[in-house]
């Protein structure tokens, strides 16, 4: 029994080495590896603390933001029917519904809260608080949803003014819409760089509308081009990246243990299916974060993190790729679990940006060709003559399509498929799957609008 005792527990010390070794060798190539990823962010020039994306400290007497806070506050605090009026104006019933927002837009409180984001625009910086966030809300701040409303109302605000026989105002107040988007451009936050593009292409959606009825005046139309210019920069996206990277993924990956699993178990129990037995989903969440929480796998998926989001700002940096080319990259996180839960959707932005700055190019062209029309009483033959050669097609790289129709003039951008549809608009279709086939259709500004004009005439 002695002589057996010990072979057992020799042979106990033997495994216990080999996986002592085995547990070293893997140590160290997924840290060498982690130090390969450092290194080539580094080489790059993309920054490694925190402290180097972040916005400086301002007073709250120079921070729009808290003007803009203000401004949500005024409306939230305004009683309307059974709720606020801030709810009013962005519930689901207003965004479907033009006669529920028209019942409310003109109120007294929201020309007072535009009154504040106007001011807020003209304050020398923005500044939203940002904290290490959680993973379930991925650089969200607690206002940003507030400031997308917010801006939302200001366009529903313009066209309110529009149909009340006051262009002018509309047009301020889309001036107004470019400069609260303007100064989120410091933000170094994904999420909040995404509604800045967003409030962009409502602003200029509603400018070609508008342009059906009215024309800025030249000093509106000079700050609109100015405007709409700084929103095609890249750099604040290549910032958010970096944002994200470092105020979100390095603070996940150097989490203890114990916060690790609090935050896993958390969005299991948020996303748990009831039909499943209470015991069964605990098993199964222990075992999952023992092999997820296993130091060489753990960092090896810090490695991989940062080495997705280093190829994802050269994706935002590079050419246009379609779908396939982008789920192609997606697939380096599909083995590391941690990091498709931080990344799953990154590397679809390129597809957004060039979208949104579709939308953004294509209005500043089909403005500057109205203006030329004002000034010499026709459309120029071609593009090239009003000196925007920089207005290429982000598809494509190449320039923007135009040609005169009728009385007006069709420009268009190819849009996704990178195809030139000879100016097809885009339908709406139910299928939303991101993984199907591109609809052929172009991003076009078709002026006078057909549908603008057949609604005029029955009303």
């Amino acid at each position: 029994m002695h002589r057996r005792s010990k072979r057992i527990l020799t042979v106990l010390a033997l495994l216990s080495i080999v996986f002592g070794v085995l547990y070293a060798v893997a140590l160290g190539r997924s840290t060498a590896r982690l130090r390969r990823a450092y290194a080539a962010l580094e080489a790059d020039g993309r920054p490694t603390r925190a402290a180097d994306i972040l916005p400086p400290k301002v007073a709250a007497s120079d921070n729009a933001a808290v003007l803009y806070q203000s401004a949500v506050l005024l409306l939230k605090g305004q009683p309307a029917g059974d709720k606020s009026l801030f709810e009013q104006l962005t519930s689901r019933a207003a965004r479907t519904s033009r006669e529920s927002r028209q019942e409310w837009i003109g109120h007294e409180a929201v020309t007072k809260a535009l009154s504040l984001v106007a001011e807020g625009t003209h304050r020398p910086a923005c500044r939203l608080e940002h904290d290490p966030g959680s993973v379930l809300e991925v650089m969200d701040p607690p206002a940003l949803e507030d400031l997308r409303n917010l801006a939302s109302i200001l366009t529903a605000r313009a066209r309110f003014e529009a149909e009340d026989g006051r262009p002018a105002r509309a047009w301020d107040l889309l001036v107004t819409q470019l400069r609260f988007a303007d100064s989120l451009r410091g933000d170094p936050s994904s999420r909040t760089q995404f509604v800045r593009l967003v409030q962009t292409v409502w602003a200029a959606r509603t400018m070609r509308w508008l342009c059906e009825t009215a024309l800025p005046a030249p000093e509106q139309a000079q700050a609109i081009e100015d405007l709409l210019r700084r929103q095609d920069d890249l750099e604040p996206l290549l910032q958010a990246a970096d944002g994200e990277r470092l105020l979100i993924g390095e603070w996940f990956f150097n989490l203890s243990r114990q916060e690790l699993d609090k935050i896993l178990w958390k969005e299991r129990e948020q996303n748990k299916n009831n039909v499943v037995p209470a015991s069964l989903v605990r098993a199964e969440h222990r075992i999952l974060f023992l092999v997820l929480a296993f130091k060489p796998r753990l960092v090896t998926d810090h490695a991989t993190y940062l080495e997705v989001m280093r190829r994802r700002v050269q994706v935002l940096q590079g050419p246009y790729r379609d779908r396939r080319q982008l789920d192609e990259i997606t697939q380096w996180s599909l083995w590391n679990v941690l990091t498709h839960k931080l990344t799953w959707s990154a590397l679809n932005e390129k597809y957004f940006y060039s979208r949104l700055q579709a939308d953004a190019r294509v209005t500043r062209a089909g403005l500057a060709l109205l203006q030329h029309r004002q000034v010499h009483g026709t459309f120029p033959p071609t593009l090239e003559t009003l000196g925007l050669e920089e207005l290429t097609d982000p598809f494509t790289e190449g320039p923007l399509h135009y040609r005169t129709e009728g009385e007006g003039f069709v420009v268009y951008s190819v849009g996704e498929d990178m195809k030139d549809n000879d100016g097809t608009p885009q339908r709406r279709r139910e299928d939303s799957d991101p993984r199907r086939k591109p609809i052929e259709y172009d991003q076009v500004w078709r002026f006078p609008d057909p549908e603008h004009r057949a609604a005029q005439d029955a009303d």
